[in-house]
């Protein structure tokens, strides 16, 4: 059953590295890093929840007909971008890893919390753009469970930090598919009160996920205050949304900005919420700030989530870093 999934995985990996040869030059490579660690986050609620997430995305500009038309396509809800369009691709490889509360102390946990679980995922995703808008569809596929090596991964990382020995991965998510599609839109908000400026600027995101993981509905809205040069640029990336490489980089020999994005999201399904009740609506808070020098852009951010379910008794949150390079 394991082997199964992994050929499936690379099933979809493989042609998209092969594709490369024919699409033209690189444009970015980015690593994402979620850890609700003391050593990314302020405070000592850790190792509960959504508690790793791990990402790399390869972005680039393919000369593919069928994206040409992507680019023009009527999608319902989501106008078609008016103008010059631009389009580009990517290919991501990831592994997210969700525990219950006090990981290495089994006698403290909650009657009901959440199951260990490991998710292993890869997929590629399209983006079109012009100026005010950018569309980002995605396909993810992969598996959920042992297959997933989250327990060797979590368990590995706990002993090089000298850390508590997790316990309970005897008891996680059993092998399962993974089948996620989802479509976003972000936009440059216009306006008197939205009014740009060389040092402030507004985006709204706004978008879906639907499939096996989950099923959602989402919105933020981002205000960026530069304290170097604002680059002009589609706002903070992050391992749930990356950045791809659908515009010019509008590199700066030095741009930064602080930034805090708030929204929130629908909820119809999540399968680590398993056997559990959960919250119809999740509010979240992201604050942080971008540097790019020259190629490099580096990004850290706080993320604070309301309660995702009824037996849930205090809100999660987990840092993030970001490292993209532009070729």
């Amino acid at each position: 059953m394991a082997n199964s999934w992994f050929r499936a995985l690379g099933g979809l990996v493989v042609p998209a590295v092969m594709v490369l040869s024919s699409a033209g030059r690189a444009e970015t490579f980015t690593i994402y890093a979620e850890n609700d660690s003391r050593y990314l986050k302020p405070n000592h609620n850790t190792d509960r929840h959504y508690t790793n997430g791990f990402k790399l995305v390869y972005g680039f500009k393919p000369s593919w007909q069928w994206l040409e038309g992507y680019g023009q396509m009527d999608v319902p809800f989501f106008p078609t971008p008016q103008g010059p369009v631009e389009t580009a691709a990517g290919i991501f490889l990831g592994q997210n890893i969700y525990t219950p509360d006090y990981v290495d102390e089994p006698a403290r946990r909650r009657l009901k919390d959440m199951r260990f679980a490991g998710w292993l995922y890869s997929g590629l995703f399209v983006q079109r753009a012009n100026e005010q808008v950018l569309d980002q569809a995605e396909l993810s596929l992969g598996v959920i469970g042992p297959s997933a090596k989250g327990r060797q991964i979590q368990t590995c990382v706990h002993e090089a930090m000298h850390s508590g020995k997790p316990i309970g991965w005897d008891s996680q998510l059993g092998d399962r598919p993974a089948v996620d599609f989802s479509w976003y839109r972000k936009h440059r908000l216009q306006g008197t009160f939205w009014k740009p400026s060389e040092k402030i600027d507004f985006l709204s995101e706004y978008g879906f996920t639907a499939g096996s993981v989950f099923c959602h509905l989402q919105a933020s809205v981002i205000g960026r205050f530069g304290f170097w040069e604002l680059p002009k640029d589609w706002g903070p990336d992050r391992l749930e949304l990356p950045a791809g490489a659908v515009t010019e980089a509008f590199r700066k020999e030095k741009a930064g900005y602080f930034f805090i994005r708030v929204g929130g999201r629908a909820v119809g399904y999540n399968q680590f919420l398993t056997d559990l009740d959960p919250e119809p609506f999740v509010g979240h808070l992201q604050v942080g700030c971008v540097i790019q020098l020259c190629s490099l852009e580096l990004g850290y951010s706080q993320t604070y989530l309301t309660q995702e379910y009824k037996e849930q008794n205090y809100f999660d949150s987990y840092g993030a870093l970001t490292v993209k390079w532009d070729f």
